[in-house]
């Protein structure tokens, strides 16, 4: 199995315990066959939480609409995505001005959890598609000034 994304941590799995004890309930083993692969340091036990972290990935990034970056002071990102492709606005401050940029990104259909991952891991949080209207609005208004 290629990985898409990278494996939980072991705090990430215990946060969505729950979720990972259906889905060893659903791949047939049982509590007790679990904590024999554990004691055994059997591989399957890096292959199962392989196989989850995949599934948990592809459904947390098939959830996110809406991005929002702020890698430093000076700098807002806002990334909207659709199926195949990804809107993007910055906004970066230079002293009193603000210096306003978008575009936009194609990508595959299945590229698309792996962009949102991308993102994620460099420090983006989920924000509501009404955040990135209300800087879209901003951006185009000021450039209706100009």
């Amino acid at each position: 199995m290629t990985k898409r994304y990278r494996r939980l941590t072991l705090a990430e799995l215990e946060g969505v315990r729950l979720e990972f004890v259906q889905f060893l309930a659903s791949e047939g083993i049982a509590a007790d066959d679990w904590e024999r692969k554990l004691a055994e340091k059997s591989q399957d036990v890096l292959s199962c939480i392989d196989e989850f972290s995949e599934k948990f990935w592809d459904g947390a990034t098939g959830a996110i609409t809406c991005l929002e970056h702020r890698p430093d002071a000076q700098n807002l990102w806002l990334f909207h995505f659709e199926e195949s492709s990804a809107q993007v606005i910055r906004c970066k401050k230079d002293g009193e001005t603000f210096e306003w940029s978008q575009g936009g990104k194609p990508f595959e259909q299945e590229a698309r959890g792996q962009e949102i991952f991308m993102l994620l891991e460099q420090g983006a949080q989920p924000c509501s598609e009404e955040r990135f209207k209300e800087v879209y609005n901003e951006l185009t208004s000021d450039s209706k000034k100009d």
